[in-house]
């Protein structure tokens, strides 16, 4: 059964428009009649067009169970007051007022909603949330005030709202935020912050143990000393992008679940040892578009879960592979748009689990690409075009590689692209038709601690082994030099016997 008669709102549409002629002078016409009806059967929603503040307690629309969600168009509320909403036997879950010309909410405005769960206020004019605003609507799970005038997020403007989940204020003039702005919010998941004008957030966000999200991309914060996101062990994702960032410390309780975070289109110049501290379940760690020239060897400590890190649009000059030789997860890095001349192979550890490398758009000129292969064992994509390689890498690089499965870009193909230098290649390039020797160089890994045990063995029983031939030897001569001695009596006797002239068995 349709939820609206409409026979009956043709009767009383000449009443309504007496009523609205008296309350809001600037309706002209019947296109400016303000309404409510009932959209298709079991959409469970209801429009009202052309409303202003007093509109939804005098109208003779009856909200009841099926008015779960109220669309409001074209509407001009300008304040709401106390009571605007008070209206009987309602069961509205959603209200929708985005872009109906709101500036002002009174306290208690939302008095009467008892049902209401999501409330949305986004394209409005609101300059500010006072204390007791959201007084008598217990149960909402989802505040959407973006897009509005707010500049300063006062002490306890959420206080009442203990079953809030998610608050979007994105793209408002917030410049400060009380230390108690978000007192009361107890198990809030997510908080949209971005496209602001904040430069500090100390002491904001205290103990949120609950809070998932937390947006505060486009702002205007320039330091992070460490703790100010110290308490927040349930974070999944912190976003700092564009923001003015030059230095940064970032700290998170040991018990912390942080897996994304984004630093990207900020100011960072060098990234001090330790800066991350903590963050032991980080997957996901961006720092493209910033001013990074230099990485330290430490500068990813304990970061034993991190599988994508993305160094892009920076100006990195050289890439040693045992910066990244302590991230044992590792399956993706992107230091393309870099100003990198050369990839040196440093350290001895390999990076197992690295599956794609970018190092596109750089200065290379040369490329050892059997050296690096050693210490990526798991490599299935490389990306070098756009650099100053020579033209006949790619012949040897594809004999190399012509048994493998194994995807590598050099050139841009794109018409006008550059694509490689007409020189000889160096003398570092491997050539593919010898053997390539396991030099310490280019060992995979380093000698385990059974492999040396066993070497050591070896060595103990070859030493066993020569001191026993060393005393049968030394034996053998003793003997030797005994029986010499006796045998030269036993002739010089015989010789003597010769010698004294019995010679007579000559004769015979």
């Amino acid at each position: 059964m349709l939820k609206t008669n409409m026979i009956k709102e043709i009767c009383i549409l000449l009443i309504v428009t007496s009523l609205v002629k008296k309350t809001v002078p600037a309706l002209v016409g019947q296109s400016d009649i303000p309404k409510c009806s009932y959209g298709d059967r079991g959409s469970l929603t209801a429009t009202c067009v052309n409303a202003y503040p007093n509109y939804f307690r005098s109208t003779t629309y009856r909200f009841d169970q099926l008015d779960e969600t109220v669309l409001c168009l074209n509407c001009t509320l300008t304040t709401i007051d106390t009571g605007n909403f008070d209206i009987s036997g309602n069961q509205i879950r959603n209200l929708w007022l985005n872009n109906s010309r709101i500036e002002r909410i009174s306290p208690k405005g939302f008095m009467g909603l008892i049902f209401l769960e999501r409330l949305y206020l986004s394209y409005n004019k609101i300059k500010s949330i006072v204390p007791t605003t959201f007084s008598g609507v217990k149960k909402i799970k989802y505040i959407d005030l973006s897009h509005n005038q707010i500049e300063l997020l006062v002490n306890d403007g959420f206080l009442e709202l203990h079953s809030l989940e998610e608050l979007n204020l994105e793209s408002n003039l917030i410049q400060t935020i009380s230390v108690s702005a978000f007192n009361g919010l107890t198990i809030i998941k997510t908080i949209n912050l971005g496209d602001n004008r904040i430069s500090d957030v100390n002491g904001v966000f205290g103990n949120m143990t609950s809070l998932n999200i937390l947006n505060l991309q486009y702002n205007r914060i320039t330091t992070l000393k460490g703790d100010e996101f110290l308490n927040l062990t349930g974070l999944l994702e912190l976003n700092l992008a564009n923001n003015n960032l030059k230095n940064v410390v970032l700290e998170l309780e040991p018990n912390n679940v942080l897996k994304n975070l984004y630093l990207q289109n900020n100011l960072i110049e060098v990234l001090a040892a330790k800066f991350l501290k903590g963050l032991h379940n980080l997957e996901n760690l961006d720092l493209s578009n910033n001013l990074i020239f230099d990485i330290s060897i430490r500068t990813w400590e304990k970061l034993f879960q991190l599988r994508r890190l993305n160094v892009s649009y920076n100006h990195i000059g050289l890439l040693q592979t045992g910066t990244f030789a302590g991230l044992p997860q590792l399956e993706l890095l992107n230091c393309s748009h870099n100003n990198i001349t050369e990839i040196k192979i440093t350290g001895v550890f390999s990076l197992h689990s690295l599956h794609a490398l970018d190092v596109s758009y750089n200065q290379l000129t040369d490329f050892d690409y059997v050296g690096l292969i050693s210490r990526l064992p798991r490599l299935s994509f490389l990306n070098l075009e756009d650099n100053k390689l020579p033209c006949p890498l790619e012949d040897e690089m594809a004999r190399y590689f012509e048994e493998d499965n194994f995807k590598y870009i050099l050139y841009n193909e794109k018409v006008g692209s550059f694509k490689c230098v007409d020189v000889p290649t160096k003398s570092s390039l491997k050539n593919i038709t010898e053997p390539v020797i396991a030099t310490a160089e280019y060992m995979p890994s380093r000698i385990s601690g059974a492999e040396v045990t066993i070497i050591v063995l070896m060595c103990v029983v070859f030493v066993c082994i020569g001191f026993l031939f060393y005393m049968q030897y030394s034996t053998y001569q003793h003997m030797y030099s005994n029986r010499p001695s006796r045998a030269m009596s036993s002739a010089r006797l015989v010789s003597s016997e010769i010698d004294n002239g019995d010679d007579s068995y000559l004769q015979g």
